[in-house]
């Protein structure tokens, strides 16, 4: 798998992920706020990052 490949679908899988996390969170708890939704997305971002950062720093590309 090339490495845009697997970028865009670690990306759409955590997008998606949020989005169906949240969903799944409003029909359990109807008083949740939409805030969720940010806080899913950004954790969403940071575990990319990381795997993100491990897998460049496997391949001898470690950079910021």
């Amino acid at each position: 798998m090339s490495e845009r490949t697997f970028q865009m679908r670690l990306w759409m899988t955590s997008v998606l992920g949020a989005l169906a996390l949240f969903v799944t969170t409003k029909i359990i708890w109807k008083e949740a706020n939409e805030v969720l939704l940010l806080v899913y997305l950004v954790v969403g971002f940071l575990m990319n990052f990381t795997v993100s950062k491990i897998r460049s720093m496997r391949t001898g590309e470690a950079r910021l």
